[in-house]
C-alpha cells in the first residue's frame, strides 16, 4: 500500500535562493540559507541529486526546525521536508503497523493514534516537529520512548540516490540519540517511518517531578481505570501549563539532556543538593529512590532542570534571552535575540552547571 496520499506534478522542484529561515528555526532567529528546496515526494530528492549537485556536508534537512539552533546564516542547501501521508501497512488482533511520511506532523500523528485507540504514542503528545525527526532524536517523554514503538524507516542516500531501509537494530537508538546523528550518516534523508502500535494499550503513569505527576494530573481529569485518551489529555495539560507556546515565542523546549552520571558523582552532588532527582538509565522510568531498579546499575540520570532551578536559573533573563519562569531548562528568545545572544546564554548555563556540580552538559538542541 502506498504511503503518499498527495498527488504532485513531476516538474523539477523550485530552488529558492537566499531563503529566510526565520519561520522554520526553533528560536525564530532572523537568519537565512543560501538555497532552499521543498521536498514533496521522494522523486524530488532524485531530481535535486541529479540536476543540482549537493555536497554531503553542505545540506541540512528541516521540517519545522523546532529542535534547531542556527549560530549564523546557513551556507548551503536546506531540504524542507514536506512528504506526508499515513498508511496502515498491517493489522493483527493485537497490533497495527503504520507507515508515515517524514514530513507529517508528529502532533497530528499522535492525535490520529489516540482517536483510533492505538496505544504507544499517548505520552508523547504535544511534541512539536515532524515525524522524520523522531528517530533521529529518539524522542521520549512522560515514560514513553519512541524506540519502543519503532519498526523501521526508509531513507534516501544523497550520495548514491538509493533508498535504504533501517530496522531498529541498525538505528542504534540511545538516550536522545541514534545513528543518524553521526557525521557519516548525514547523507541519509529520512522519507518515511514505520511504527507498531498496540490495540491493548499499556497505560504508563509513572512520571513524576518536583511539581507534578502524571497520575496526579490524571486523577484531576478522569476516573480510573484510565484510557489512552485520558493520558493524552493529561500530558497535553501538563505540557501546555509548563512549556511556552513555540508558535508565539522562540524556543526549542529543554535545551540540555539530563546527564548520565556515576553513583559516585551522584553522592557528591547530594552533598550539595541532598534531594536531587535521579532516574535509572536503562529506560525512561520514574521510580522512587528506594526502588530496587537502582541497584542493578552503576549509573543514573539526574534532572538537569531541577538542578538549574537550585542554581537560580528558573526565569533568569539576560537581554532578550532567558529561561522559562515555569521550567529552568527551557531557553527562550523573548524577541530580537541574535544567534550569538542565544549561544552565549546557553554557554553560561553550561559553565555554571559544570562549576557547581562538576558535570558537563550535552545539548539536546541541534546546533548548526
Amino acid at each position: 500500500m502506498s504511503i503518499f496520499v498527495k498527488v504532485y506534478n513531476q516538474s523539477m522542484a523550485d530552488i529558492n535562493a537566499n531563503y529566510s529561515l526565520k519561520g522554520i528555526n526553533a528560536f525564530k532567529l532572523d537568519i537565512s540559507a543560501t538555497e532552499c528546496v521543498e521536498i514533496n515526494k521522494i522523486e524530488d530528492l532524485g531530481q535535486i541529486r541529479k540536476n543540482h549537485f549537493v555536497k554531503v556536508n553542505n545540506f541540512i534537512v528541516l521540517g519545522e526546525g523546532t529542535n534547531t539552533l542556527f549560530t549564523k546564516d546557513f551556507n548551503g542547501l536546506v531540504l524542507k521536508m514536506n512528504i506526508v501521508g499515513v498508511s496502515k501497512i498491517k493489522e493483527t488482533k493485537n497490533n497495527v503497523i503504520l507507515e508515515i511520511g517524514a514530513g507529517e506532523s508528529w502532533i497530528k500523528l499522535v492525535e490520529y493514534a489516540v482517536k483510533n485507540n492505538w496505544g504507544g504514542l499517548e505520552n508523547l503528545s504535544y511534541i512539536p516537529g515532524k515525524v522524520g525527526a523522531a528517530p533521529v532524536q529518539n524522542i521520549a517523554a512522560y515514560g514513553q520512548n519512541f524506540d519502543e514503538i519503532f519498526d523501521s524507516l526508509r531513507a534516501f542516500d544523497i550520495q548514491t540516490g538509493k533508498i535504504k531501509t533501517f530496522d531498529k537494530q541498525s538505528c542504534k537508538f540511545g538516550y536522545r540519540t541514534s545513528i543518524f546523528k553521526l557525521p557519516e550518516y548525514k547523507k541519509y534523508v529520512i522519507v518515511s517511518v514505520r511504527i507498531r502500535l498496540r490495540k491493548n494499550a499499556r497505560i504508563n503513569t509513572e512520571y513524576h517531578s518536583r511539581y507534578e505527576s502524571l497520575l496526579g494530573e490524571l486523577s484531576s481529569l478522569a476516573e480510573s481505570p484510565y484510557t489512552i485518551q485520558d493520558v493524552h489529555k493529561a500530558v497535553l495539560s501538563i505540557r501546555k501549563r509548563k512549556l511556552p507556546d513555540w508558535k508565539k515565542v522562540g524556543t526549542a523546549g529543554s535545551f540540555f539532556i539530563n546527564p548520565v552520571i556515576s553513583k559516585e558523582k551522584l553522592r557528591k552532588i547530594q552533598t550539595i543538593t541532598p534531594d536531587v532527582q535521579y532516574y535509572p538509565i536503562d529506560e525512561l522510568t520514574y521510580p522512587k529512590s528506594d526502588d530496587p531498579k537502582f541497584k542493578h546499575s552503576d549509573y543514573v540520570k539526574i534532572a538537569a532542570g531541577w538542578l538549574f532551578e537550585e542554581l537560580g536559573w528558573r526565569g533568569k533573563k539576560i537581554g532578550d534571552v532567558g529561561t522559562s519562569p515555569n521550567h529552568a531548562l527551557v531557553v527562550i528568545n523573548y524577541g530580537g535575540a541574535s544567534p550569538t545572544n542565544v549561544v552565549e546564554f546557553t554557554n553560561k548555563m553550561k559553565n555554571k552547571f559544570k562549576e557547581r556540580y562538576g558535570v558537563t552538559l550535552k545539548s539536546e538542541v541541534n546546533i548548526i
